[in-house]
């Protein structure tokens, strides 16, 4: 049997359509259609319902497509169950990376593996947390860093907690909120405010902290998950930043922004971790990405323990 017919199978299932599953394995539609009726030809049976408007599974397509995916399991187990004879030297790695790790860990970390590991290769994949995890369950990224408190409500991942990161908000230098002698929810949202996609837990937190004019669809004004278009926005106009500190510690530290002064309050902070399949083996090239960002993320918490020790 063509395993990469299989493939194709597994490619419409997760993108619900042939023009979708299409582009993502890079075959013109009328292509991938030639290769599912050749694999009902070879197993002599129906796999999809030609009448519904997305492509749904026949009771014969659900028991081939389980079958396929445990098969794409397999190799992919074995792709790395080879990497660890080779040693960290060769293989592949494919992570995910929420917001604000990829704008904490993103760019040093790559410049490590081109600097120490320079034949692993390395793809990236930025989104929320959620998005991420569920990419990791269709075996599309081997590794999370992202959200604690989304990582730790899913049972079937392993979760290694990273250090805690202070949160709060920030502007430009000179911005007028910095002359209020009294900061309250209602000073805050006079400005547009940004962040991030929050998790639950974080949104209503906020709301425990500042009150019901905290909650995210009253207090946020811009959402955008590229920290560095947000940083930029944030020192071109009057929009305040929401997020871990740590984000613009360089900016803070050469005077181009600075902290709203708010009140301390040790929950409001950025809980983050790094996560894999459970049960999972890690390869050399995980044990690198691993190793890599605890070092990391200590560094950043030591960073920012001594920063709020200084305030």
């Amino acid at each position: 049997m063509d395993t990469q017919k299989l493939l194709h199978l597994l490619a419409v299932v997760e993108h619900g359509t042939f023009s979708e599953a299409a582009r993502a394995v890079h075959l013109t539609q009328p292509a991938l259609s030639r290769s599912i009726r050749a694999l009902e030809d070879e197993l002599k049976a129906p796999l999809f319902d030609r009448g519904a408007r997305r492509a749904r599974l026949t009771v014969f397509g659900e028991l081939v497509a389980e079958r396929a995916r445990r098969m794409r399991l397999e190799e992919r187990q074995l792709r790395r169950d080879l990497d660890l004879l080779r040693g960290a030297e060769e293989g592949s790695l494919t992570i995910g990376v929420a917001p604000a790790p990829a704008a904490l860990l993103l760019t040093p970390f790559l410049i490590h593996m081109a600097q120490a590991h320079a034949r692993i290769k390395v793809r990236t994949e930025s989104g929320a947390t959620s998005a991420l995890l569920e990419a990791l369950r269709n075996e599309t990224i081997d590794a999370i860093v992202g959200d604690a408190y989304v990582l730790r409500a899913a049972d079937d991942i392993d979760v290694e907690p990273l250090g805690e990161l202070p949160a709060g908000l920030v502007c430009r230098a000179g911005h007028p909120i910095l002359r209020k002698r009294r900061i309250d929810i209602e000073t805050i949202r006079a400005y547009p405010v940004a962040t991030t996609t929050l998790s639950t837990v974080i949104s209503r937190q906020l709301a425990e902290l500042w009150g019901p004019g905290a909650a995210p669809d009253k207090l946020f004004t811009l959402h955008c998950d590229n920290l560095d278009m947000l940083r930029s926005v944030t020192l071109a106009s009057d929009t305040l930043l929401f997020g871990v500190l740590s984000i613009t510690r360089q900016e803070r530290a050469a005077g181009l922004m600075a902290e709203v002064p708010m009140p301390p309050d040790p929950r409001r902070c950025g809980r983050y971790g790094i996560a894999r399949m459970a049960a999972r083996s890690l390869s050399p090239a995980l044990e690198v990405l691993y190793r890599f960002t605890r070092e990391h993320w200590k560094a950043l918490s030591s960073e920012a323990g001594g920063a709020n020790a200084r305030r």
